[in-house]
């Protein structure tokens, strides 16, 4: 005769099996990249499990609200007007039915031996919101939200043999405290870099430091402490439930997009609106009514449509990782510029990092793929080369309410510790891009330099045997290895025969925002028009397709596979499937309370009663 537990455990398997039945994607991720030949990586997990109630932030003595902070860092440009800037941007965003956001971010702006003309001319000459309403009116979003092949690049108009321009942004995601932390402390750094400032923090390493000055020497930095402001000041805000665990609501402490409930980091027209099939919910990576809808994004496109950086790092908190685009698939791309800055991305979490990082590319090391996502429109709508997302810190196995814990460090050491590391790796990075390290800055596009071709293959995540093949290829060449013409042609051969593996999508009838608030005109016919393209671009009813070449499966027969395989019974078009499901779950719901009430009476809990609480799955962190 079955316990009570296994009586409950039965319930509880037959109505999840009704619920998967009616509404989940029956995908097999690991199964597809094994079709496509994704090769394992190496995905540390770091972390303590803590029990509640939870730690909270120590605004008095070790994390800084953003007033405060942001009072200090304008204390720290106005102490060197020669080399540095701060101005202050702002956007009313998009009036999406009866819904406003208006939001303001600080630009920090760094040029060692003094700010020049065309770095003061490029600054000062940041637009309205006009440049991006102009963009979104030139521009078919039908095209961006399909990914297709009339999708370009906007034109640059700085020469880019001229001085290095790097954009980092902090604070992107209201709960992510310790990015804030570090763009404050790398600011605090640039206004006094000197042989004498930087030695006794980077253990006397005089090569290290030289090469730093040398490289800021030649470079403008470009730093935004805080993107999400109102989603931060959620965060601050005081709320009785933070700390606590089985919630019925996130509390303030956990929130993570901006306080209309859109996560500026799905915002971006570069597959915009599209929602993974695993999408959790709005409160986590909302993309809001349409691209460019949010203020925060349109504040960063006028940054990059004035500065036209040549690489951008977009740091966030909830893991250890360093990624590359595309966030949109699991797959790395495969150039020359990928590989060698996923080469360089493995020895600087060597060197700062002890190992700690997952490597490769964003829509597999971070364990999702996401769509519209600042860095895949940045790389692809404005061409920047080099793209960059770091996860500063993550309490891996935190549970679900613990998201202080789980996002920033706790204890005051590791946070300066932290601090300190991910603050020496941007100087780091900053050298390698001066020295040309990634092809297509201040290098040829297509080549290693020999000092990236003598560097170890890394166990990063993305990669199939094309990418490693193509990767040996370039350092051969590199390293004049073999002949140059056959190791061309390998290379070549090696790059067109990357597979590519388009994961399952959500598609619903509802509008982008699920309050139904209408867009405004101020977008025209681009947001239906990109609406028009989630439902008929790609795979149909949400099912995944493979493209796969070189000895792998054939498309059509991948393809055919598949779609035998995975299915939304959510969006069926036989209404009876619909009314079947629903009258499953009703009765199997009725007989699991009854169970449960039955078992309660007669045995009896033998725990405290309360749940174990969820935990944050990973795809909650960028």
């Amino acid at each position: 005769m079955l316990s009570s537990q296994g009586v409950l455990v039965l319930a509880v398997a037959v109505v999840c099996l009704s619920v998967h039945g009616a509404y989940a994607v029956d995908f097999d991720t690991e199964k597809a990249f094994d079709e496509v030949g994704i090769l394992k990586c190496s995905m540390p997990k770091i972390g303590t499990r803590v029990r509640p109630p939870y730690p909270l932030p120590d605004w008095e003595n070790m994390y800084s609200k953003l007033d405060v902070q942001t009072k200090r860092i304008y204390e720290v440009v106005e102490g060197n007007p020669k080399e540095m800037h701060i101005q202050n941007l702002r956007s009313d965003g998009l009036l999406a039915g009866n819904s406003s956001h208006r939001a303001d971010l600080e630009l920090v702006v760094y040029e060692r031996g003094g700010l020049s003309s065309d770095t003061l001319q490029a600054i000062n000459s940041i637009g309205s919101d006009d440049i991006v309403l102009d963009w979104l009116r030139d521009n078919n979003q039908e095209d961006w939200s399909s990914n297709n092949e009339n999708v370009r690049a906007i034109p640059r108009k700085r020469p880019t043999d001229g001085k290095l321009r790097v954009v980092f942004i902090f604070g992107e995601h209201g709960r992510e405290l310790v990015t804030t932390e570090v763009g404050e402390y790398f600011i605090k750094l640039l206004s006094e870099a000197s042989v004498e400032t930087l030695l006794p923090i980077f253990d006397n390493d005089r090569l290290f430091v030289d090469s730093v000055l040398k490289a800021l020497d030649d470079t403008v930095v470009h730093i935004v402490p805080c993107e999400n402001k109102s989603g931060r000041r959620i965060v601050e805000t005081p709320d009785p439930n933070n700390g606590k665990s089985g919630l019925s609501e996130d509390p303030n402490i956990c929130q993570r997009v901006n306080k209309r409930t859109v996560d500026p980091n799905r915002n971006w027209p570069l597959y915009g609106g599209v929602k993974p099939w695993n999408f959790k919910k709005s409160s986590e990576d909302g993309p809001g009514a349409s691209p460019l809808s949010e203020p925060e994004s349109r504040l960063l496109f006028r940054v990059y449509d004035s500065v036209e950086p040549l690489a951008v790092v977009n740091v966030h908190s909830g893991m250890h990782g360093m990624f590359s685009p595309p966030d949109y698939s699991p797959i790395m791309l495969n150039t020359a510029a990928s590989l060698a800055e996923m080469k360089l991305q493995s020895q600087l979490n060597q060197r700062w990092m002890d190992g700690k990082c997952t490597v490769g590319a964003g829509g597999h090391a971070v364990g999702y793929v996401a769509y519209g996502t600042h860095n895949d429109f940045v790389h692809t709508g404005f061409g920047v080369p080099s793209a960059e997302t770091w996860e500063v810190y993550g309490n891996e196995r935190s549970e679900y309410y613990d998201c202080f814990g789980l996002f920033n460090p706790i204890e005051k050491d590791v946070l300066k510790e932290y601090v300190r590391n991910w603050t020496g790796m941007a100087l780091e990075h900053i050298t390698h891009l001066h020295q040309g390290l990634i092809p297509g800055i201040r290098s040829p596009a297509d080549k290693f330099s020999e000092e990236v071709a003598s560097l170890p293959e890394p166990n990063t995540c993305g990669l199939t045997e094309s990418h490693v093949n193509a990767m040996r290829g370039l350092s051969d060449l590199a390293l004049g290895r073999g002949d140059k013409l056959e190791r061309s042609s390998f290379v070549a051969n090696a790059m067109a025969s990357t597979p590519t593996l388009i994961m399952p999508t959500l598609q619903e009838e509802e509008d982008w925002d699920e309050e139904d608030s209408a867009p405004s005109t101020e977008m025209g016919d681009h947001v239906s028009g990109a609406k028009q393209a989630r439902t008929a671009g790609g795979s149909s009813e949400g099912k995944p397709s493979i493209n796969v070449s070189n000895g792998v499966p054939s498309t059509t027969s991948v393809v055919e596979d598949l779609k035998k395989k995975v299915m939304i019974s959510r969006t069926a078009s036989s209404s009876y499937s619909f009314m079947l499901g629903s009258y499953s779950i009703m009765i199997f719901g009725i007989t699991f309370v009854t169970v449960s009430y039955y078992v309660y009476r007669r045995f009896g809990f033998r725990s405290s009663g309360r749940r174990r609480p969820r935990r944050y799955r990973v795809w909650d962190v960028v």
